[in-house]
């Protein structure tokens, strides 16, 4: 399916040496249904290479890629493709880098320009050049006495003096004792002061090229991977430092061979892992093993015995542990950092600012931050071809969220159908297509419908609940509790705290968790039309059972009717989620049929503006209820000739009326 659309679908990684480093290259997709796939490759990287046609320049997804190794604390530089392009303009990428993404570039490889067209590639950092229209295609040395060489001097002088804005050191040794002179300046002092600012994250590196025609235009920027991007220690002192030479690792993806067999790839942080070897799950608290190990080479794997610090592996044997779970070396290990850490974190609290947090979990073991899938936004219900192929059509769609966090699936208790949740129409095709192609089930698929949340318009309510069952037939056992229900907007689906006074300092781990599920279940079907509740902080006041050794389904039964109650009788709304959309039409193609299609589906314009090359761009918003087959219309409106991207915004709260026409027409569909 990759190769028909011509898109990146899954994360392929590849390792590979260079210039006597190893380098384990993740290629991620950057369509905005596939965000948890670059969600969780960003989350175990050193650094990350951010590609964007220069034809293009910044586009909608490459925000959502920017703002994830942001949040990660990855260093990134910047490679501008397909130079030789029509349209492409190295200044009008660089500014819409800046105002974009926030962040000062500064340009390593240079593209010269012959008649109009890109002829060569300048290297600032070598005095190379790159002729394109030569068939040898090799980097060779500029000659000084040449206009090439004048205009190496004049762009090097331009970096140098970006260079001083953000490292004092290399400003003093550049403007003060070589008085400006870019001649006298060491190559070797510029490559210091730009990988001292890429790792700092000040600014990030650009070179210039166009990979298809000439492969030889990625070789500095293969070059600048080494020398600017931070090595694994450098990116992770504190787990080096925390865990010394012992083994750690965070297991970021699942897929399945075509014996359906489980791979599980592991970014290893410290020390080393040997094949036939056993690890301890500190999500899980469980041991798995043995293991068998493989380097991956894009779809190939290689048996090795031993992999170490920094390296990504594929392993196989690891059963029950899923994406985001936290691998180290032995229970005891687990157990001897747990303890290093407990004076050093509050409860649920991160250790220090650093760029890849270590978060104390609830069994008291070290957990690595794990990998947030996001909501998703699309739903359908999908029924097997038969009732012989249910037990497949199960095991299939387990596989699959195996593989894929943001993919979920739930059974209606209405209808008693299966409904897959999906973040877009590609993503939803793509599940088909899988479950046909690599599972053989010609499964029938519903029409796609939105994901909507139900909100807590009531600011805050109070609500008590008390549950018993009976243990024989003289004695009952019973849960009594209170809760304090507010809406929050920065705490996500839902926040579950305790507040029990200094009576009771001390919950069960295992009643937290049969607590935090009976919330969980409660608001996954809202009171208006089954929505998943969001936006909720819930606090537990009192609490008070039979016994210690009450059934844990008690307590999650009580948290689940106490929330029941509580929606039941609080006012609640509707919140849709809207896309931002961005549209660019090629010089001479008219708007106006576009912009009026957008006025129709209720998108607001937020700039529609006719850009220096005569391309015309319009960006804005619009409610993702109105984009299926929107994609579509755009191209039949400019006869193939528009692109257009969009990303999910947020979401937005119905008006009164939006809110009850919607409620009326959902339930008028399922009547």
């Amino acid at each position: 399916m990759e190769r028909e659309r011509g898109i990146t679908i899954q994360s392929a990684v590849v390792t590979f040496n260079w210039q006597n480093h190893d380098i384990s290259l993740i290629d991620t997709p950057g369509h905005v249904d596939f965000t948890m796939e670059v969600e969780r490759s960003v989350r175990v990287l050193d650094g990350a290479v951010t590609v964007i046609d220069s034809s293009a320049g910044v586009q909608a997804q490459t925000f959502t890629v920017w703002r994830q190794a942001k949040h990660f604390g990855v260093p990134a530089i910047f490679f501008l493709n397909k130079m030789d392009k029509a349209g492409s303009n190295l200044e009008r990428n660089i500014d819409s880098i800046e105002h974009k993404l926030g962040v000062k570039v500064l340009p390593v490889v240079m593209p010269h320009y012959k008649d109009g067209h890109l002829h060569k590639l300048i290297n600032l950092l070598d005095c190379s050049q790159l002729v394109l229209d030569n068939n040898k295609e090799q980097w060779t040395a500029i000659e000084k006495k040449s206009s090439v060489f004048d205009e190496y001097l004049r762009q090097k002088e331009t970096l140098c003096y970006g260079i001083s804005e953000f490292d004092p050191g290399f400003m003093d040794n550049f403007l003060n004792k070589h008085e400006g002179d870019v001649t006298k300046i060491y190559d070797e002092d510029i490559r210091a002061a730009l990988r001292k600012i890429t790792i700092d994250r000040k600014a990030a590196t650009l070179s210039c090229g166009t990979a298809l025609r000439s492969t030889q235009s990625v070789r500095p920027l293969l070059d600048q991977i080494i020398h600017f991007l931070p090595s694994p220690e450098e990116q992770h002192p504190e787990i080096i430092k925390l865990m010394g030479q012992k083994f750690s690792g965070l297991l970021f993806k699942i897929t399945h061979n075509k014996r359906k067999n489980r791979n599980s790839y592991i970014r290893i942080y410290s020390g080393s892992l040997k094949t036939n070897s056993s690890i301890f799950n500190t999500n899980q608290s469980r041991v798995e093993g043995p293991l068998k190990l493989f380097k991956p080479w894009g779809e190939e794997l290689e048996p090795c015995s031993q992999v170490n610090e920094g390296e990504i592996v594929v392993a196989t044997g690891l059963v029950h542990s899923i994406t985001g779970d936290t691998l180290l070396q032995s229970e005891q290990v687990a157990s001897e950092i747990g303890e290093n850490l407990r004076g050093r974190l509050n409860a649920y609290g991160d250790l220090g600012e650093s760029p890849l947090h270590i978060k104390k979990h609830i069994s008291e073991y070290p957990v690595f931050s794990g990998i947030d899938a996001p909501e998703p936004v699309f739903f359908c219900s999908v029924e097997p071809p038969d009732t012989k192929s249910t037990h497949d059509f199960e095991r299939a769609l387990q596989n699959l969220c195996k593989e894929d966090p943001s993919l979920r699936v739930r059974v209606d208790n209405e209808t008693d159908q299966t409904i897959i949740e999906t973040m877009g129409e590609l993503h939803m095709e793509v599940v088909k297509h899988k479950l046909v192609s690599e599972y053989g089930l010609n499964v029938f698929v519903g029409p796609l419908q939105v994901a909507y949340k139900e909100i807590l318009k009531t600011p805050s309510i109070t609500q008590s609940a008390k549950i018993q069952e009976p243990l024989d037939e003289k004695r009952v056992q019973w849960v009594e509790m209170e809760m304090f229900i507010q809406y929050k907007t920065d705490v996500g689906k839902f926040k579950l705290k305790f507040d029990l006074g200094p009576e009771c300092h001390f919950i069960r781990p295992d009643w937290q968790k049969a607590l935090s599920e009976g919330c969980q279940n409660a608001l996954h079907n809202g009171p208006l039309i089954g929505y998943p509740v969001h936006n909720v902080e819930i606090t537990i006041k009192n609490l008070v059972a039979s016994g210690g050794k009450i059934n844990s389904a008690l307590l999650s039964a009580c948290a689940h009717k106490c929330l029941m109650d509580a929606f039941a009788k609080a006012e609640m709304t509707i919140a849709e989620p809207v896309m931002a959309f961005e549209i660019t039409l090629p010089m001479g193609e008219s708007s106006q049929q576009i912009l009026s299609e957008l006025t129709r589906h209720r998108a607001a314009i937020t700039n529609n503006a006719t850009l220096a090359d005569e391309s015309h761009k319009i960006e804005g918003r619009i409610p993702l209820s109105e984009c299926l087959h929107l994609s579509r219309s755009i191209r039949v409106l400019s006869s193939g000739h528009a692109s257009l991207n969009m990303e999910l915004e947020g979401y937005e709260l119905l008006s009164e009326h939006e809110r009850d026409t919607l409620i009326g027409r959902i339930k008028a569909g399922r009547a």
